[in-house]
Formats: C-alpha cells, sequence, structure tokens
C-alpha cells in the first residue's frame, strides 16, 4: 500500500524546519509539538522515498533531496 500524498501541513512544517533547523523549533513556531512535527517530516519523506534531512548534533541539515523540494 502506497503512504498517502503528503498534505499541506506536512511541506509547512518542512519550511520551518528549514528555516529554524530543528523539529523543536519549527515546532514552537507552528504551534506543534515536537513528536508531531517529526511525524510531518518523516510522511513527508516516506512520500517522497527519501531522507530531507541529515541529523547532526548541531541540528537537522538539509540534505541534497530538500534543496529540491524547496519551492
Amino acid at each position: 500500500m502506497d503512504a498517502p500524498a503528503p498534505g499541506w501541513d506536512h511541506f509547512r512544517t518542512f519550511l520551518a524546519v528549514l528555516q529554524q533547523g530543528s523539529l523543536s523549533a519549527a515546532a514552537r513556531i507552528l504551534g506543534l509539538t515536537q513528536p508531531t512535527a517529526g511525524r510531518h517530516i518523516a510522511a513527508l519523506e516516506a512520500a517522497l522515498g527519501t531522507s530531507l534531512f541529515s541529523r547532526s548534533q548541531q541540528g537537522l541539515i538539509p540534505t541534497q533531496a530538500a534543496a529540491e523540494v524547496r519551492p
């Protein structure tokens, strides 16, 4: 079974993570919990079939795929 198509909330969270550099900061500005923001990113990655961020001690680093998805 295919993953459902990502919705606007997933892309909104993706853009906030790109701007903020972390799930917790993105969640804070969007009024979400950190686990919800994480689920949005995981769902978007599953739907796209690629990893959008590398996790590091400095935060989330966008991958090349994230650069291609970014508007």
